[in-house]
């Protein structure tokens, strides 16, 4: 027998014969089924399980690898989109504010004879060295602002109109060292001014009489003297009284009633009248006239017609004299002065600064 029909028997013919000596036995005898039903399921389940979990953790990862190619671009999107709502809330946020602060301007109703117009802060403490409590405002003299008209806020005095522009002005704080307000006290109605005292300073309460009745927390309102601001308008707060040991007027201060840098809109009150309160007042005039009147009824007693001219002519120019001195000193007579003495300068209060 040659080598290559037995190599054909043994892998041809024996694999045959006994593949139909199994088939046959287990056709008669049904083993094999009954094996296979028992053993096969889980031996192709355990064959089947690694290749579908390869599968599925190689589709899961390509689904991502392909999803996160775009989703840089949507993250920017969405970061870009969620600023710009940002934005339009914070600018929604800001028009419902600016709202109500008009809305209380409004609200505020100036006396017959002043008319009001509303403006915006865009500047703060002009001025040499920025040494004035001042702030800029977007009304001019276009606008019908003059010289020293009232700034105003639904909660009180502002200050007054410094140097008006064509379409801007200066506004002078209350609390600068050159402010000075009339006021009365809202439950005594004892007469007083306000003097600022410059920034994070109290305002000084001037020329309360030492018997006169003001107790911290009072409020101060405007006088209407001296015709720049109206009457009724609050201006501060009583925060200290020292009793006068012996001066005629207390020592008081008070604090204005707002924020006055923190301010964005405000009011400006103009006159409808006519009247300048920066043109020297009638009564003033009348000094000279009122003086010389009185020289001339004076002097035709004293002696014969001709004498009587010339004692006139004199009299005249002394008290001309005596009326265009400045009555300065005379503001001051509440202090005590030495006999022969000179008439001294007026003594500055130290300035109190706010705890």
């Amino acid at each position: 027998m040659s080598p290559r029909f037995k190599y054909l028997l043994l892998f041809f013919f024996l694999p045959l014969f006994l593949y139909f000596s199994m088939y046959t036995w287990n056709w008669k005898t049904g083993y094999l089924d009954r094996l296979a039903a028992m053993v096969g399921l889980d031996v192709a389940g355990w064959v089947m399980a690694p290749g579908r979990w390869l599968q599925n953790n190689v589709d899961e990862f390509w689904s991502r690898y392909v999803y996160l190619v775009g989703v840089r671009q949507e993250n920017e999107d969405l970061t870009q989109r969620v600023r710009e709502m940002e934005l339009e809330l914070a600018r929604v946020s800001e028009k419902a504010k600016s709202a109500d602060r008009l809305t209380s301007l409004l609200r505020f109703s100036p006396e017959a004879n002043w008319e009001m117009r509303g403006g915006r802060v865009i500047g703060q403490r002009l001025g040499p060295n920025a040494i004035l409590e001042t702030l800029l405002i977007d009304l001019g003299s276009a606008h019908g602002v003059r010289a020293n008209d009232p700034v105003i806020s639904p909660r009180g005095v502002v200050g007054r109109i410094a140097k008006p522009g064509m379409h801007f002005s200066s506004v002078l704080l209350l609390s600068d060292s050159t402010s000075r307000i009339p006021v009365i006290t809202s439950d005594g109605r004892v007469p007083a001014i306000v003097q600022g005292q410059g920034p994070g300073a109290f305002l000084e309460v001037k020329f309360i009489p030492r018997n006169d009745p003001v107790a911290p927390g009072e409020i101060l309102i405007s006088s209407g003297q001296g015709g720049v601001f109206p009457k009724g308008i609050p201006v501060a707060r009583v925060v200290e009284v020292t009793p006068a040991d012996v001066s005629l007027f207390q020592k008081v201060y008070a604090e204005p009633l707002l924020a006055l840098r923190y301010y964005e809109e405000l009011l400006v009150l103009s006159r409808t009248d006519g009247y300048d309160p920066g043109q020297p007042m009638a009564s003033a005039d009348a000094v000279q006239p009122a003086a010389n009147s009185t020289a001339g009824q004076v002097a035709p007693a004293t002696a014969s017609a001709k004498a009587a001219e010339k004692s006139t002519n004199a009299t005249a120019k002394s008290t001309n004299a005596t009326a265009d001195t400045p009555d300065e000193p005379a503001v001051n007579a509440s202090k005590p002065a030495a006999s022969g003495a000179e008439p001294s300068k007026p003594a500055r209060h130290p300035v109190r600064k706010r705890s």
